[in-house]
């Protein structure tokens, strides 16, 4: 029969660069004829040791020891071994599958691509017990593979600071943020939002801006494009649905403000793939790597 796995570790490993020659381009991958390497996947590396550097659409960032780097591919990445840099040591991981990508784009769209690993204490122990695991036993038990690769999204999930703050954020504002929440469909005025507080409109912005760093407008957009991120996978619906769903009445100007806001169209977030592993009656598991 057809198993279908949607977070599957197909490689691991432990390196340590020294030569500058090493470069990996996920833009050139994007722009190739060649079908063959257009296959999506999640790339989750840790860096031990040394120094390497990552060049990405918003910016650039150097890669230090405590650092995780997290990318979809192809993509606008390309990471390296700087001339300036003796070394780069580091563990990976490999991983596909349709939900894989589908939270390695939010986490890409959320939380950017390179993340301190100091706050995920959690992520990053069980990350390790991943990696001796696999190291160990090889990646051949599909079942327990899948569930060590689906537990790091979610253990990245619950420790990632700024993800999710609408849910965990417990200031003044946290009753007008699960208002936001319960009602993203609709187009809600900031004057609204400052009746809800009983505020007036230009103390209310003032106040949010100072404990939020952000406006209330730009702060309901964000939660707004958040949910259609998750929402863009589904199974049965489509962009349009999307951002009716999260309050954009108009499909074109969301389309405009995603592409601006994450580098890509919507359409582009919808994945397809959806791993299968061949799995004989007598239980015998196929070698994936």
């Amino acid at each position: 029969m057809k198993f279908p796995l949607t977070a599957i570790t197909v490689g691991a490993g432990h390196s340590n660069e020294t030569s500058s020659t090493y470069y990996r381009d996920n833009e050139r991958d994007t722009k190739s004829k060649n079908p063959s390497i257009h296959l999506s996947y999640s790339v989750w590396q840790y860096t031990l040791a040394g120094r390497g550097h990552i060049d990405f659409k918003t910016g650039s960032r150097d890669l230090l020891p405590g650092s995780l780097m997290i990318f979809s591919t192809p993509g606008p990445h390309t990471y390296y071994l700087p001339k300036d840099s003796d070394s780069w040591e580091f563990v990976y991981l490999t991983i596909k599958g349709r939900e894989a990508l589908r939270l390695t784009r939010i986490i890409e769209t959320t939380l950017g691509n390179v993340l301190d690993a100091g706050e995920l204490r959690k992520t990053i122990s069980l990350l390790f017990k991943a990696l001796d695991f696999f190291f160990t036993n090889g990646l051949e038990d599909i079942y327990i593979n899948s569930s060590y690769t689906y537990r790091l999204f979610m253990k990245l999930f619950e420790e990632a600071p700024g993800y999710g703050n609408s849910i965990n954020y417990k200031g003044r504002f946290s009753d007008l943020i699960q208002f936001f929440n319960e009602n993203l469909h609709r187009n809600i005025s900031v004057e609204e939002m400052a009746k809800n507080m009983n505020l007036s409109r230009s103390h209310f912005t003032r106040l949010f801006s100072e404990e939020m760093n952000t406006t209330p407008r730009k702060y309901l957009e964000d939660l707004r494009l958040k949910a259609a991120i998750e929402l863009l996978f589904g199974e049965q619906i489509n962009v349009k649905e999307a951002a009716a769903t999260c309050g954009f009445n108009d499909e074109n100007y969301f389309c405009r403000l995603f592409k601006k806001r994450y580098g890509l169209s919507p359409g582009k977030y919808k994945g397809d793939e959806l791993l299968y592993i061949n799995v004989k009656p007598n239980n015998q598991k196929k070698r994936i790597y």
